[in-house]
C-alpha cells in the first residue's frame, strides 16, 4: 500500500508540474507582447520540473516493475525483492530445489559444498544455473548438497558445519568454496561498519523505505561514499598478513580436522576477486599464500584464478553493482570443478589419510605431497569472532532423517 502511495506521489507531482506548464504556456500564448527575464526563468523552471517529474515516474516504474536483479547491498528494495522472487529454500533452509537427507544414499558419493553467497548463487535467478547444480545434472550418481549462506566467513562456515555434524549428518567429500573475503569476521572495524549501515537502514524515512527509485539511488550513493566500503578490499588484504593470517590458518586447519574427524575428506575451491581481474591482479600473493597453506595441510585445492584471469570482469559478474559470478562464470567454474572432483573421487576411502596417495597435478589443481601426521586425526576447534548480524541458529532434530539447519541471512552480502 505504501509503495502504491509512493508511486502515486510521483504521478501527482508529474500531473501538477504538467498542469502548471500547460497553464503557463496558455498564458504566454495569450500575452505574446509581454516578454522579460522573469517569464523566461519561470518557463524554464516549469519545463525542468516537468522533465524531472517525468524521469522520476519513469524511474519508479522501471525499478519497481522491470528491474529484476540483485546488488551487493541487500538493503535496497530491488535486491530484497529479487530475494523474494528467486531465493527459494529447501527443508534444510538452504537455497536449493532438492531436500537434503542426513544419511548418504546407498550407491552414491556425497559431495557437500560449504560456502557463502558465491556458492549459494547470489544474483543467479535460476538455481539450475549454479555450478553445483550444473554438476549435479551431469552426475546423477553424485549426491550434491550446498551448505551455503550469504555473508558467511570462515568462522561461520566452521560453526555451520559443526551444527550439521551434530545432527549426525554424514559427509564424504566436503568442498570448501573459499572466497578471499572469508577473513572478514576477523575485523571488528568491518563489523562496526555493517552495524552502522543496518542502523541507517532502520531509521530511514518514509519515501526512502517505499520508493524503489529513491531507495536505490540513496543506497548506491551512500555505499560509494561510505569510508568503510571504500576500504573494504584493504581490510580483506590485511587478513593475509601477520597475526590475522596466522589466525586464519588455524581456522582452516580446524575446518580440515573437523571434516576428517567425521570420516570425510576435504578439498578446496578458491574464487578470485572478480572486480580486480586483469594482467595486474593485485591479489596474486593472497592466492599464493592460500595455495601454500592447503599444500602444507595436505588438502587438494583448485584455484580458479587461471580460469578467469584473462576475462573482463563485466563478462563474469552479475552486474556493475553486484560483483558475484554470473551464469557464465558459474558455467566455467562447473566444468573446471567437475574435472577436479573426478580426480578427487578416484582416491579410495582407505587412502584418504595416506600422504602418498596424491593426485597427479593437472591445470590449476595441486595436492600436497606431505601431511603432518600428528594432526591428521586431531579435531582442533576454532573460536572465531562471529558478528551479531551473522549468528546462525542451528536446529537439532534427532528423529528426522532430513538435515535441519536454521540460520539468519545476513542483510549485507560481503562479496561486493
Amino acid at each position: 500500500m505504501d509503495e502504491d502511495l509512493a508511486l502515486g506521489l510521483f504521478v501527482l507531482v508529474l500531473a501538477a508540474s504538467g498542469g502548471l506548464l500547460w497553464v503557463f504556456a496558455s498564458y504566454t500564448r495569450a500575452n505574446q507582447a509581454e516578454t522579460g527575464w522573469g517569464r523566461l526563468v519561470v518557463g524554464n523552471f516549469l519545463v525542468l520540473s516537468f522533465l524531472l517529474a517525468l524521469l522520476s515516474v519513469g524511474g519508479e516504474i522501471y525499478y519497481r516493475f522491470l528491474y529484476d536483479t540483485s546488488d551487493s547491498l541487500d538493503y535496497t528494495k530491488v535486491s530484497q525483492r529479487w530475494f523474494q522472487r528467486h531465493w527459494q529454500v529447501n527443508s534444510s533452509d538452504c537455497r536449493d530445489n532438492v531436500n537434503y537427507s542426513l544419511n548418504i544414499k546407498p550407491g552414491k558419493r556425497r559431495i557437500t559444498f560449504v560456502g557463502d553467497s558465491f556458492t549459494a548463487g547470489h544474483g543467479i535467478n535460476d538455481v539450475e544455473q549454479r555450478f553445483a547444480n550444473l554438476i549435479r545434472r551431469t552426475h546423477p550418481e553424485w549426491e550434491i548438497h550446498l551448505l551455503a549462506q550469504p555473508g558467511f566467513d570462515t568462522g561461520n562456515e566452521l560453526k555451520y558445519l559443526e551444527g550439521c555434524l551434530s545432527q549426525h549428518y554424514q559427509i564424504d567429500q566436503v568442498v570448501l568454496v573459499y572466497c578471499l573475503n572469508d577473513v572478514g569476521d576477523l575485523f571488528p572495524e568491518w563489523a562496526e561498519a555493517v552495524e552502522c549501515l543496518q542502523a541507517e537502514a532502520a531509521r530511514s524515512g518514509w519515501l526512502r523505505r517505499n520508493s524503489y527509485l529513491v531507495n536505490t539511488l540513496y543506497y548506491r550513493i551512500a555505499a560509494a561514499r561510505n569510508p568503510a566500503m571504500k576500504r573494504y578490499y584493504a581490510y580483506m588484504a590485511e587478513g593475509y598478513r601477520g597475526e590475522n593470517w596466522e589466525q586464519q590458518q588455524r581456522r582452516l586447519k580446524a575446518f580440515r580436522d573437523l571434516v576428517e574427524s567425521h570420516g570425510g575428506r576435504l578439498a578446496v575451491i578458491t574464487f578470485p576477486f572478480f572486480q580486480a581481474l586483469g594482467s595486474h591482479y593485485e591479489y596474486q600473493s593472497v592466492h599464493d599464500k592460500l595455495n601454500q597453506c592447503w599444500h602444507e595441510l595436505g588438502v587438494a585445492y583448485l584455484d580458479l584464478l587461471p580460469l578467469y584471469r584473462n576475462l573482463p570482469p563485466r563478462k563474469l559478474t552479475v552486474n556493475r553493482f553486484d560483483a558475484h559470478p554470473n551464469e557464465y562464470a558459474h558455467a566455467l567454474a562447473a566444468a573446471a570443478i567437475e574435472n577436479f572432483l573426478k580426480e578427487e573421487l578416484q582416491v579410495a576411502p582407505d587412502q584418504r589419510s595416506n600422504p602418498s596417495s596424491t593426485v597427479k597435478p593437472s591445470g590449476a589443481s595441486r595436492r600436497s605431497n606431505s601431511r603432518a601426521s600428528s594432526s591428521a586425526n586431531k579435531h582442533t576447534k576454532a573460536c572465531p569472532r562471529v558478528r551479531a548480524s551473522l549468528r546462525e541458529k542451528i536446529g537439532r532434530s534427532s528423529n528426522s532423517p532430513v538435515l535441519s539447519v536454521r540460520k539468519s541471512r545476513s542483510t549485507l552480502v560481503r562479496s561486493r
